[in-house]
């Protein structure tokens, strides 16, 4: 991972003083004490920096911290600093979990309050990337078909109150493209074609992973093209919602 590049996206979420992003010098410790208990506090840490006449500037010593620990603990304090982040960065936080979990970020959707169990929707996509980022990546597929799911019954529900007795994923999906494609004369076909092709392929990845076991890599990457997916399809049915 470029870690450099990482550090530097997150410094610019905790650097925002005046808001509850902002990371002091003592909180980010704190947040470092809870990957590593027996780190120093931040008056120690503080007195042996000036001691070696090392830079006392956050920037300098967060890095610096960050790159003292191994991967697998780097990944650990960025997570926990983004979990801090997910009330108020929730977009900018999925996109670094994103990177976090060896993908460039992706498109992020947000269910507005008015839609049906909107709060439950939205811990789910977050939760998809938190996945992704701990290597869950079965999880993380589970979660972004009961995501799409649990949106398409959102829609149905909104706009098609009569086929609300339909729950499983295609079934809803017909009943979306039918209606959107009698409701839009001009859209595309091709992209209310997607509503389908879509479903299926969420679908059928979670049927996959069930059946078979990937290669990390190959599993890696299935998730976060599910979890783009997903993400883009809530995107385009929030304009008719």
């Amino acid at each position: 991972m470029n870690w450099a590049i990482i550090f530097n996206r997150l410094f610019e979420l905790i650097d925002q003083d005046g808001t509850p992003n902002y990371f002091s010098g003592p909180r980010f410790m704190r947040t470092v004490r809870e990957i590593n208990p027996y780190f120093p506090t931040y008056q120690q840490f503080i007195d042996r920096r000036r001691a070696e006449v090392k830079s006392t500037t956050r920037r300098d010593y967060f890095y610096d911290i960050l790159l003292g620990f191994d991967e697998a603990k780097r990944v650990a304090l960025v997570n926990s600093v983004l979990n801090d982040l997910d009330e108020s960065a929730a977009a900018k936080a999925g996109e670094l979990r994103a990177i976090l979990g060896g993908a460039v970020a992706g498109p992020v959707a947000v269910v507005p309050d008015h839609g049906w169990n909107a709060a439950r929707l939205n811990q789910y996509l977050q939760d998809i990337d938190h996945c992704i980022a701990a290597a869950d990546y079965a999880h993380a597929v589970a979660l972004a078909y009961t995501c799409l799911e649990g949106f398409y019954k959102a829609f149905v529900v909104q706009n098609l109150p009569d086929q609300a007795k339909e729950t499983e994923i295609i079934a809803l999906a017909k009943c979306i493209k039918k209606h959107l494609s009698e409701a839009i004369d001009s859209y595309p076909d091709e992209a209310l074609s997607m509503v389908m092709h879509v479903s299926h392929t969420v679908d059928r990845a979670r049927n996959r992973f069930s059946e078979a076991h990937f290669e990390e890599e190959a599993a890696r990457w299935l998730a976060v093209y599910v979890r783009d997916l997903v993400n883009t399809q809530i995107r385009l049915l929030l304009h008719f919602f």
